[in-house]
């Protein structure tokens, strides 16, 4: 009896130092995952959803990826540069900001492309962008509706001195517009839609800027090791979710349209404002040196720096990674 307690005894401690060993080995080695879910923010906008349809099909849940909704993308872009949260979904202009600015992050997903989602909408006496002159402009407190806004002024030779600008969230967009507190305002869908359905007139949309509005997951720099698998997890949720969206439109809009308040036909509508790059065409987006999108975030950095939204050009070389999607692809 003795003996087998003995015997019993010794493989515990064998197992526990095989333990201290591995843990040892793992913080050595500065590759172990932290525990912790991967929180990634974003603001309402129907770009983002298939990340919420993803959630909702149980392709990854809050133990791995906890998504973080926020007001209105300045309060993304506040949380991500105070670690609130590990990641984040930003346009293109905004990582630039960022940038800019010194945070060290890693750009791994290009979400869509606006291709009309984006929009200013006037009030009926508005009727086109050159009687916007000494008019109230609402506009959010962001990159880009400062970008939007001054890329559709240049069409008319107007600038941002020409009109007055008011700051308004978001999610204080219809509410703002429908009082008629501003004469316009700089918006996007699910937002855009409704007002278009409640009479507003649209002056300019993003298919005047082709290519120029991109929406991307960004991570980080040093949430990138200790987030890799669950990042991954959300990757494939990503790409799961498209695929439902594509084989399976009327019961992927019913779920949407639960969460973003519109109907399936106007997000079905809306869906032609926008591009969501599949697995492959994000690949070819993302790799090379330089990559599609480098060359493209350069192109807009100049555009920024012409306009006053930027200081200085930034370089996005060391910032955009195709490894988190060579994982999602090889398995």
């Amino acid at each position: 009896m003795r003996r087998k307690r003995l015997s019993v005894a010794l493989v515990v401690i064998a197992g526990v130092f095989a333990v201290l060993a591995i843990e040892t080995l793992e913080n050595w080695s500065g590759k172990r995952e932290t525990e912790t879910p991967l929180l990634l923010g974003t603001n309402l906008w129907l770009g983002y959803e298939p990340l919420f349809l993803a959630r909702d099909l149980g392709h990854f849940d809050e133990n791995s990826v906890r998504l973080v909704e926020c007001a209105s993308s300045s309060q993304v872009i506040r949380q991500f540069r105070d670690n609130t949260i590990q990641a984040a979904a930003l346009t293109m202009d905004e990582v630039l900001l960022l940038r800019e600015r010194g945070l060290d992050l890693r750009v791994v997903l290009v979400m869509d492309i606006s291709q009309g989602g984006d929009a200013i909408l006037a009030q009926g006496d508005v009727q086109d962008l050159a009687d916007l002159r000494g008019r109230k402009v609402g506009v959010e407190n962001s990159a880009l509706g400062a970008f939007v806004l001054t890329r559709a002024l240049q069409k008319v030779d107007l600038s941002v001195q020409d009109v007055t600008i008011v700051s308004v969230e978001a999610d204080e967009h219809e509410q703002t517009f429908l009082s008629q507190k501003i004469d316009a305002v700089v918006t996007f869908d699910p937002v855009r839609s409704r007002l278009l359905a409640a009479g507003a007139i649209q002056l300019f949309d993003s298919t005047d800027m082709p290519n120029e509005i991109v929406d991307v997951l960004v991570v980080r720099a040093d949430a990138w090791e200790q987030h890799q698998s669950h990042l991954v997890t959300a990757l494939r949720g990503w790409f799961k979710a498209l695929e439902y969206l594509r084989e399976n439109p009327d019961e992927a809009l019913r779920r949407v349209s639960l969460r973003i308040k519109l109907t399936p036909e106007q997000i079905r509508q809306s869906q032609k404002g926008l591009h969501a790059p599949n697995l492959q065409q994000n690949l070819s987006l993302l790799a090379g040196q330089p990559s599609p999108l480098e060359e493209n975030s350069h192109r807009l950095s100049k555009v920024m720096v012409d306009n006053a939204l930027l200081g200085k050009e930034v370089v996005l070389s060391d910032c955009i990674s195709a490894e988190p999607l060579m994982e999602v692809s090889a398995r």
